[in-house]
């Protein structure tokens, strides 16, 4: 599992995030913990320039160094340097992987104080300003500064790797040890001609449905996730929600949030563009699923069923959904983390309130199919920290797979987020778990094709204008029409791409 730090400064604003789904959001969503190029420091060390950001962790948890310190390494691997991640959000080091790795390797140049706060470190935070971690990636690249690691994203794959941002892992990270079970399957689902670039260490939905009991109870609805049980959590069912829950008062609102289009193109069953099992890129705007998941997001908002943005400043408003005024608020699995734990810890919502569920699904669909992510460090070209990158990665599944490592862990999780164990079982022991996963994983390739037209940091772009636009401004055209306006552009870049890889 993926831990984030608590920012002291450099924090922005939620209302930030709206880039995020473009290839120049810099990968992941975990809102709330962006870093700011303004506001951090910028030190020169070692063989690439390191923009260091202070951050506030949890203390270390002496069942996780316990449990850590019975974990042994037999691969012959000896890290020397320290690993640069450049990422929008922090790491948070007192975790199950930090540990194994500290008992094993020690910290490679412990106690340089070329690296400020992260002279005792193994992994320092070269951080950027949300939405221009690929503009930056692309530029450390081009001078031969590159850092070492960023977080692999699906949506903006195979780009990162037909531009070289990456560089391929098949002859760096060895993954016949049976801690990659499951693991392993993805990864080598995930290619670019034939190579694989991301080490898989995470399976991620992207889109939960988060609802307060009390006030589903209060609506006189059943329980989404008794309906989400039964096979039932569809799209007909929460347009029914919808209907019924307008009726109890006014500007009352069924969702909010800044992947609803997304959530429900993914519980298609259908990637908006996809990826077969030769790696060729494939366009399925035209499916049929695909058009009747259009047609679903559009009646959201012509039935006044969305909480409008524009009523909030374009910006997702957590406080009607905090009041009850807002049924549900769909975010990523970081939620639980970020937001929700603050929420929590100021007294605004009980914990064990709170559940959450898939997007609803396709009624057409076999199975529940949801859009997902993988996490994973992508090794950055440039890199040839390859011991420490080896060595980060096999402490990550050995924390991962040891079973000692793992309750620790959880034990720490409860400890530090006041988790439900209910919350805790669905969403890590089964929604994130390749072996035992009720869901059907959907990954999306839309904007990681082309070199430009679809790539951007806008939030302008062509899949943009097709996926967002005729649901974020109603006064835009229809899916289909915006899909005719640009399905040049998007063939396009796709034929370019598959060209390169000899299609």
């Amino acid at each position: 599992m993926k831990k984030y730090g608590k920012l002291i400064a450099g924090a922005l604003a939620l209302t930030t995030v709206i880039g995020a789904a473009s290839c120049g959001g810099g990968g992941g969503r975990p809102a709330g913990t962006e870093a700011s190029g303004d506001a951090a420091s910028t030190t020169a060390a070692t063989t690439t320039t390191v923009e260091l950001t202070t951050a506030e962790t949890f203390g270390q948890n002496e069942g996780v160094q316990d449990a850590a310190s019975s974990v042994t390494v037999e691969e012959d691997i000896h890290p020397q340097k320290k690993l640069i991640f450049l990422s929008s959000w922090y790491n948070e080091e007192n975790t199950p992987e930090y540990e194994i790795f500290r008992q094993n390797y020690g910290v490679p140049e412990e106690g340089d104080v070329s690296y400020g706060d992260y002279k005792d470190s193994i992994i320092v935070w070269n951080s950027y300003a949300y939405g221009t971690g690929y503009d930056k990636l692309a530029q450390l690249v081009a001078s031969g500064d590159s850092p070492d690691m960023y977080e692999f994203t699906t949506l903006c794959f195979p780009f990162t790797a037909y531009r070289k941002m990456f560089q391929p892992i098949d002859d760096i990270i060895d993954m016949s040890g049976p801690e990659w079970d499951g693991y392993r399957e993805i990864s080598q689902k995930i290619t670019y001609g034939g190579k694989m670039y991301c080490p898989v260490n995470q399976l991620r939905v992207e889109d939960l449905w988060y609802y307060r009991k009390s006030v589903i109870e209060e609506a006189g609805l059943q329980d989404p996730y008794e309906l989400f049980l039964a096979g039932e959590w569809d799209w007909d069912h929460v347009l029914d929600y919808g209907k019924q829950f307008q009726q109890t008062g006014e500007k009352k609102y069924l969702v909010d949030g800044w992947y609803i289009t997304q959530g429900f193109f993914g519980s298609s069953g259908i990637p908006l563009i996809g990826m077969d099992d030769s790696g060729k890129i494939v366009n399925n705007l035209y499916n049929p699923d695909i058009e009747r998941a259009a047609g679903v997001i559009r009646t959201l908002c012509e039935q006044n069923y969305r909480y409008p943005l524009v009523e909030n400043g374009w910006s997702v408003n957590d406080k009607a959904w905090l009041a009850g005024d807002t049924l549900f608020l769909t975010n990523g699995d970081w939620f639980w983390r970020g937001d929700l734990y603050n929420y929590a810890k100021r007294g605004r919502v009980e914990i064990d309130d709170v559940f959450f569920v898939p997007t609803p699904k396709n009624p057409n669909a076999d199975g529940h199919p949801c859009d997902y992510d993988v996490f994973g460090y992508a090794l950055c070209s440039g890199s040839t920290n390859y011991d420490t990158y080896k060595a980060w990665n096999k402490c990550l599944m050995l924390a991962k797979s040891d079973e000692a490592v793992k309750a620790a862990g959880k034990a720490q999780d409860f400890e530090n987020y006041k988790w439900t164990e209910e919350a805790y079982d669905l969403l890590w022991n089964n929604f994130e778990d390749p072996a035992n996963t009720t869901l059907t994983p959907v990954f999306d390739f839309s904007y990681g094709v082309g070199t430009d037209g679809i790539h951007g940091t806008t939030g302008d772009e062509p899949m943009d204008h097709i996926v967002k636009k005729p649901i974020d401004d109603m006064s835009v055209p229809s899916f289909e029409q915006a899909r005719e306006e640009y399905a040049n552009v998007v063939n396009t870049n796709i034929d370019e791409v598959n060209a390169a890889l000899g299609f």
